[in-house]
């Protein structure tokens, strides 16, 4: 998991810092990421607040938005990328 902010480095790591969280914080000053994912605000330099799940082969596989993207807990929860090893016995090696 990485948050990508609009702030400066220094600020996107002292937010990191606040909230304790286990993963990196980078600098999207110039607002190519924003403007890649559609998630800034028109007329604003500031983004949404968008969680973007992305698989292994690069494909998008969930979006939360709003109120639900500020907790990612959800995100990595339901859209881990492995199935349990139970699960894949169950299932047999394919994954069913």
């Amino acid at each position: 998991m990485i948050a990508v902010s609009g702030d400066d480095s220094a600020t996107a790591l002292k937010f990191r810092e606040s909230l304790k969280a286990p993963f990196p914080f980078v600098s999207d000053r110039d607002g190519a990421l924003m403007k890649a994912f559609d998630v800034k605000y028109p007329l604003f330099t500031v983004a949404r607040r968008v969680t973007f799940v992305i698989g292994r082969d690069r494909k998008v596989l969930a979006i939360q938005a709003g109120a639900d993207a500020i907790d990612p807990s959800a995100a990595v929860t339901s859209c881990s990328l492995e199935k349990p090893k139970g699960l894949q016995i169950l299932l047999g090696s394919d994954g069913g």
